[in-house]
């Protein structure tokens, strides 16, 4: 080494350091949103606890365009990838066709509604449950108008939930007319528009004595624009959000909403992950996880039943 005045090639060294490291992706739909910081939160815990480095992506959510984060994902040679939010929720085509090519790569863990047709593991909460156990909540405590607030048609999970509040509306004898779902987004400004749309477009017999948020953040801007109409919260209007996010119980008043439980599915898919690293082909299956009511201040549940309407 001496003679040929060798000395060892920093560039090399980095390209086997790279080689002996063992990755995993997380691609997410933005981690600004509390929800996907705490699945990825637990996902980098559980692949750090077994030695791993988990690489972060994000496909937007409705961006319906996964091809450059796929690419990248291909050309990265990881060891498996977790898919949630925007690159799982989309019902594109050229998304599944993406995915498909993926998977021949890596394997794959996905949270969020199974995509038929794919040979993945699925982890997911029982949409459905969480809106049955919203509404038959303020059913119990008298609430006959009930709205629901916030999503997307086009995102899948939305569509799941949407239909499952008609469908329980149905089962409860309550009117499950359309015009008491506002569909605008998931973002507090969404909640916002709204309660704006729907209390603009209703008579005063018909505006709702209770709503479902799609998620805390759209519950967080409804109430703040239901306070603002003079609306005493849950006196006159009821809320309940969904993902049990770190700011609800320091709301005014505290939100009731439903835990999904994310960090604990990114855990949970991170170590399925890992377990596929000895070998052998993947059995597609779904872990579907209890979604769990927390109930606080904002549902009206201290105020006991009231003939509500």
């Amino acid at each position: 080494m001496e003679a040929l005045c060798y000395s060892p090639s920093p560039a090399a060294s980095h390209r086997q350091e790279k080689r002996s490291q063992r990755r995993l992706a997380l691609v997410v739909s933005e981690l600004t949103n509390p929800y996907f910081a705490a699945l990825a939160a637990g996902a980098e815990k559980e692949a750090r606890r077994n030695g791993y480095t988990l690489q972060m992506y994000t496909v937007p959510l409705r961006s319906g365009n996964a091809r450059p984060v796929i690419d990248r994902l291909i050309e990265q040679k990881l060891e498996g990838a977790v898919l949630v939010g925007g690159v799982v929720e989309s019902g594109e085509k050229e998304v599944f066709d993406d995915l498909l090519r993926l998977e021949k790569i890596m394997p794959l863990v996905t949270i969020g509604p199974r995509i038929e047709g794919l040979t993945s593991i699925n982890i997911t909460s029982d949409l459905s449950v969480s809106v049955r156990k919203s509404l038959t909540h303020l059913y119990s405590l008298g609430h006959r108008r009930i709205s629901f607030i916030g999503g997307s048609a086009n995102v899948r999970s939305s569509s799941i939930r949407e239909r499952a509040f008609y469908d329980e509306m149905e089962r409860l004898g309550l009117p499950a007319d359309r015009n008491q779902h506002s569909e605008t987004g998931y973002l507090p400004q969404d909640g916002e528009i709204c309660v704006a749309k729907l209390f603009s477009r209703l008579s005063a017999g018909e505006t709702p004595t209770a709503l479902i948020a799609i998620n805390d953040l759209v519950a967080l801007g409804a109430m703040r624009h239901l306070q603002r109409m003079g609306l005493r919260i849950p006196d006159d209007v009821a809320i309940i959000g969904c993902d049990n996010q770190f700011f609800t119980p320091y709301l005014n008043p505290p939100l009731t909403t439903v835990d999904l439980h994310p960090e604990e599915h990114g855990r949970n898919a991170v170590s399925e992950l890992i377990a596929l690293q000895s070998g052998g082909s993947i059995v597609p299956y779904s872990q579907i996880s209890e979604c769990s009511l927390i109930v606080r201040e904002s549902c009206g549940a201290g105020l006991g039943f009231r003939r509500m309407g």
